[in-house]
């Protein structure tokens, strides 16, 4: 719980709204006690240009805050938040959340994504391990119905998007969640989500937050 508490405290340093423009907000924080940075979060804090970034947080807990792309590799990207904790995107899609207690350690979400980037709807399977508390790995197995939920818009730095919605219900064994993407009609990428980590944390919510060019 101590170290679940530092993650989160890490999270803890804006608002869900538009991200701040001066990174050093990654190595502030809202706490007297704050934890000590982890050395890969402060050499991206320094780096120039400002590497890319994410607004993140999770609705149950109230808390939010900005995370840094560390390494973009086949596709798959790793971002970090101030004290090491990451997740990695495919596509926009969540594949693990590491360091947040409790959270997805991998997951093979090629089915979902299909239908999600490609506009279509229907039932697919995803599958997601977790790390129990005997460091052993949970493997569990969902079926899960992809549905259009119409048009939107997001703000993006103060720049309205138009996107598709779409909406991810699954169900396994012993959990239910509900994922919902938000994808640009430009250019058929995520710009904002709200995918499941999950039952210690439930969903947490991812949006871009464009560059200066």
């Amino acid at each position: 719980m101590k170290a679940l508490r530092t993650c989160l405290l890490a999270l803890a340093l804006i608002s869900c709204g538009e991200a701040q423009e001066d990174v050093d907000l990654l190595k502030g924080t809202l706490f007297p006690n704050a934890p000590r940075f982890n050395p890969r979060a402060e050499a991206l804090a320094a780096r120039r240009p400002i590497p890319p970034r994410l607004e993140v947080g999770f609705p149950t807990r109230d808390l939010a805050g900005v995370m840094l792309l560390e390494t973009e590799r086949a596709g798959v990207q790793t971002w970090l938040t101030a004290d090491g904790a990451t997740i990695t995107l495919e596509q926009g899609m969540l594949t693990s959340a590491l360091g947040f207690g409790g959270g997805l350690s991998g997951s093979d979400v090629r089915q979902s994504a299909d239908l999600v980037l490609g506009g279509g709807s229907g039932q697919v399977e995803r599958f997601h391990s977790f790390l129990n508390g005997n460091d052993e790995i949970d493997l569990r197995a969902y079926k899960c119905r992809i549905t259009q939920a119409g048009s939107d818009t997001v703000v993006l730095r103060g720049t309205p998007v138009a996107t598709a919605k779409r909406q991810e219900d699954c169900y396994g064994v012993a959990d239910r969640f509900t994922n919902v993407y938000w994808v640009r009609n430009s250019t058929g990428r995520i710009v904002q989500s709200s995918q499941w980590t999950g039952p210690f944390l439930g969903n947490m919510f991812i949006k871009v937050v464009p560059d200066d060019s």
